[in-house]
């Protein structure tokens, strides 16, 4: 039996062991080494002072826009301030959690006498709390201003209200009077589509509390995608609560090449795991479920993986809770944890007790049947592969409910081959306006690469991927190259892990980092820039995606000819699109 662990569901954070029988010689003076960890913070993008001092200035910018705008509230909605506020004080609930893990790891590069460890301690606290309480003061001053316009206009609504009501009163004492003895008919009820149900335009949205907008909770733009390998249940379960399985090709590749460790060198293969998020819809009328999985999230570095246990650790979950902000805001769809995949390295394909425990925690709070699980001996010849899901009772399909197993080698197969057939042809015409020409406002330009022109795939596809990758190179940039006027246009279409795609040629390549730096980037993309046409850089502390030329294989080093775009005005324009 496996012993499968998992804390998802507590989501905390376990402090690293104590650091017992330690060498005391060779102390360190703890001034130092409180200013080592001083300067080892400004590392660390969250902490560091060019971090706050940004986040401040963008805070400050919101406030003074609310206490300026014409229409505050339609400023709220449109840059989605509430979840904005949400999403800020779970990072910053994750950060004091963590804080403590920090420090020790810290110490445990550094030798202190035990009167001076203490002493240690409390002073890299007192660095990190005074760097938290500056966010939270930051965050505090805008959810007063937000909280201070609310109560504005529900008070002058609650005005407008009373005269409202007088007036409506006295119609109705007027009308009683006049119609006596006929009662009034009563109100039309008023139809709210339910959470899962079909709204008024065909579609299924779900009404969420803590957002301005309403999620979509359609899979309309999957049925039938090409990008997709469809699995009707009914293949391999004799009874399930789901009907069929939408999975993203890149998805596949994601899964795959997490284990591809574990499958090229098999003797030291130990279970591993993930989280996939995805979309769902329930039909009313068979009560089944139809499910996509279309996002990996990976586990953060508390996990603990070995031959037999499987400890996805505690900041998995805030992990899981940022890719479902991000996609939900990036989408305007209704995303959900969808799956959860793990290995049974060389036991073969089973859901355990411990399997059927985790799948009962990860469920969700009100259509708990949708969630799939996929279970892959990497072991195997073909990477046998089991997808196990709920029955209509609730139970969970066990080994003896398959009807068949897949192979992880045939599913990647197929997606790195749809990922190159389902491209447009190189010949085929295309309009501007379906692309983002992120050199459109550099300077100056080089006739071999006058822009570079992204789709709304592979921005979505960027902001996705940066939720899991916290920097350095993120990705291959697959696209087509055309020549108008004796210049070159780029087009970028797919990001993938894979250096060749077919159909498509490598133009360029992702790249993430705190600040800004041709030499992090020209260490990042090591000796690839040759093949490449571009670089698309991004820093989260800024927010600025940044478009780097490669000239004759070295990157452009004159500014003139970069082009810089806030990734926000990408995200706007892609959900216009």
């Amino acid at each position: 039996m496996i012993a499968l662990l998992f804390f998802l569901a507590g989501g905390q954070v376990h402090a690293l062991p104590s650091k017992k029988g330690k060498n005391t010689s060779n102390k360190e003076d703890a001034t130092v080494v409180v200013e080592e960890f001083r300067k080892h913070v400004e590392t660390v993008p969250y902490f560091s002072d060019t971090a706050l001092t940004a986040v401040r200035n963008q805070i400050d910018e919101h406030i003074k826009c609310l206490k300026n705008w014409n229409d505050r509230e339609a400023y709220i909605e449109e840059h989605q301030l509430k979840e904005y506020i949400s999403t800020y004080r779970d990072s910053l609930q994750y950060y004091k959690g963590i804080a403590t893990v920090l420090i020790d790891n810290f110490l445990k590069q550094h030798k202190v006498g035990p009167d001076e460890e203490q002493e240690c301690l409390n002073s890299m606290k007192g660095i990190l709390d005074d760097k938290l309480g500056a966010r939270e003061t930051s965050l505090n001053l805008l959810d007063r201003e937000l909280n201070t316009v609310t109560e504005k206009s529900s008070s002058d609504w609650k005005t407008v209200g009373w005269i409202a009501g007088g007036i409506l009163l006295v119609g109705v004492l007027v009308a009683a009077f006049r119609k006596k003895g006929n009662r009034p008919a009563p109100p039309a009820p008023v139809r709210t589509a339910p959470t899962g149900q079909p709204g008024a335009d065909g579609g299924i949205i779900v009404r969420r509390k803590t957002a301005t907008i309403l999620k979509k909770q359609s899979l309309e733009d999957v049925i039938g995608n090409p990008n997709y390998l469809q699995i009707d249940v009914a293949d391999f379960s004799y009874e399930s609560a789901v009907r069929r399985i939408y999975i993203k090709n890149t998805c596949i590749v994601d899964i795959y090449n997490m284990y591809a460790g574990d499958i090229s060198n098999p003797d030291n293969a130990k279970e591993y795991g993930c989280m996939v998020l995805g979309r769902w819809v329930f039909d009313n009328e068979s009560q089944e479920y139809y499910v996509s999985l279309e996002q990996i999230v990976l586990p953060g570095d508390d996990a603990v993986f070995a031959e037999y246990e499987l400890n996805f650790g505690g900041k998995i979950k805030l992990r899981v809770l940022e890719q479902l902000r991000k996609l939900r805001r990036e989408t305007n769809f209704q995303y959900d944890l969808t799956c959860w995949v793990h290995s049974h390295p060389g036991l073969g394909v089973f859901f355990s007790n411990s399997d059927v425990s985790v799948q009962t925690q990860l469920k969700h709070p009100t259509h708990p049947n949708f969630l799939t699980a996929i279970v892959v001996d990497v072991l195997t010849p073909t990477q046998e592969l089991g997808i196990f899901t709920f029955r209509r009772d609730q139970n969970i399909n066990s080994k003896n409910d398959l009807k068949r197993l897949y192979s992880l080698k045939e599913w990647y197969e197929w997606a790195v081959k749809s990922m190159g057939e389902n491209m447009p042809d190189a010949n085929e015409e295309f309009q501007h306006s379906d692309f983002f020409d992120t050199l459109s406002e550099a300077k100056s330009y080089y006739d071999v690469c006058k822009c570079v022109l992204l789709n709304r795939e592979i921005i979505v596809d960027m902001c996705m991927s940066m939720s899991a990758q916290s920097s350095g190179f993120v990705g291959y940039v697959h696209g087509r190259s055309y020549q108008k006027d004796q210049k070159v246009e780029h087009l970028a279409e797919l990001l993938s892990n894979n250096e060749s795609v077919s159909k498509l040629d490598l133009v360029g390549c992702f790249v993430t980092d705190t600040h800004f730096s041709i030499p992090t980037i020209r260490k990042a993309v090591e000796n690839n820039l040759e093949k490449m046409n571009f670089v698309l850089f991004y820093s989260p502390v800024t927010g600025v995606l940044t478009t780097i030329p490669v000239i004759d294989g070295k990157l452009a080093t004159d500014e003139n000819y970069y082009g810089e775009k806030q990734l926000e005005d990408l995200k706007i324009w892609t959900r216009k699109k």
